[in-house]
């Protein structure tokens, strides 16, 4: 299945049964950098500071940067404001920059770079972002007094990070399809043979000695593989998108505390992103397309042949994504404007379909 968000030339090694998701993992790349472009141009991580008196200027003169002034002039809540603020727009970007570099070197069939790069936000990057969810005081005060030996894999080993997961998914709204322990057995277990945590050690390192992922006899990590191998793509891309996905809710969160109006967009990445991971990776009926379809019927008759297009599983990723619609009948695609039709339909009726 092609979407078309990406043109075939670019798409042309990999399988085309991977297309939609490969294409579907960048379109979650994008909205996480899109949302972060916008929130810097509405300036939503800015905080306006009141000076109190002659003290309070003179310190600000004298100080080195505005947190040690913040600090300074015991403005504490002022301070964990700003520094949370200042991480999230330092960190989505680098994040964003090795997940995009990542998703090419997959375009190029070069396995162990794409690995070797997810590996940087994925299980480094989320477990800070979590953390910031979940307890925001605790990761102010840990980055303000003991970032090296707290974040050092220690005392924040995978265990610590499972937690933080869980906890920042009940901090998060939209978090319906998240599961902690999923999370978990993709990015840090290493007896799970189908996750990532075992392919990113493999992928980093020439040999490996952690039990359940050791280097074999008379190998070298990933040295010897077959590139014209299809394996990482059929078992990387649901677990790749789904992080991501968790990635861009945790970030709607986190700029939500950053005065950026998060409630309008949440809806729409429920109905876009959630609707289409179901159509790509899930299995059995789609929810989302059955809300489709009971909702916008009188909406859905093809404008060439005039009879009623039904949202099937197999295009309702490219109808999630483009606003295209595909007639079942005469197989003309029409475009369909799904945020005006969302604006007359139920805020409870979307949350039933997500859930």
């Amino acid at each position: 299945m092609h979407i078309g968000t990406i043109s075939e030339d670019r798409l042309f090694n990999i399988p085309k049964r991977n297309w939609a998701p490969h294409e579907f993992c960048f379109y979650i790349h994008d909205l996480i950098v899109y949302l972060t472009l916008v929130a810097e141009e509405l300036g939503a991580g800015n905080l306006q500071i009141q000076l109190r008196d002659e003290a309070d200027l003179a310190a600000l003169h004298s100080a080195e940067n505005p947190i040690d002034f913040l600090a300074a002039t015991g403005r504490t809540e002022e301070e964990r404001r700003v520094m949370v603020n200042h991480t999230c727009r330092a960190l989505f970007p680098d994040m964003m920059h090795f997940t995009h570099d990542a998703l090419i070197a997959l375009e190029k069939r070069k396995f162990t770079v794409a690995l070797s790069l997810l590996r940087k936000p994925f299980t480094e990057g989320l477990p800070l972002l979590a953390l910031m969810c979940a307890d925001e005081p605790k990761f102010f005060q840990i980055l303000k007094t003991e970032p090296r030996k707290y974040f050092d894999g220690r005392k924040f080993n995978a265990q610590a990070k499972k937690d933080v997961i869980s906890a920042a998914i009940k901090q998060c709204d939209g978090m319906e399809f998240a599961d902690a322990d999923a999370l978990f057995s993709m990015l840090f277990d290493y007896k799970n043979d189908y996750g990532l945590a075992g392919l990113f050690d493999k992928a980093t390192h020439l040999f490996t000695r952690r039990t359940n992922n050791a280097t074999e006899d008379y190998n070298i990590n990933f040295i010897f593989k077959d590139p014209r191998d299809n394996d990482i793509y059929d078992s990387c891309y649901s677990q790749i998108a789904y992080v991501l996905l968790f990635i861009h809710l945790l970030q709607i969160e986190l700029m939500g505390r950053m005065n950026f109006p998060k409630e309008a967009y949440l809806k729409s990445l429920i109905r876009n992103s959630v609707g289409a991971y179901e159509a790509i990776f899930g299995t059995g009926r789609s929810r989302m397309v059955q809300f489709y379809n009971r909702e916008f019927r009188e909406f859905m008759d093809c404008p060439v042949c005039g009879k009623r297009i039904i949202l099937r599983k197999s295009t309702a990723a490219k109808f999630f994504l483009t606003e295209i619609l595909h007639c079942n009948h005469c197989k003309h695609e029409h475009q369909l404007p799904v945020t005006w039709l969302f604006s007359r339909t139920n805020d409870r009726n979307l949350e039933e379909a997500g859930e």
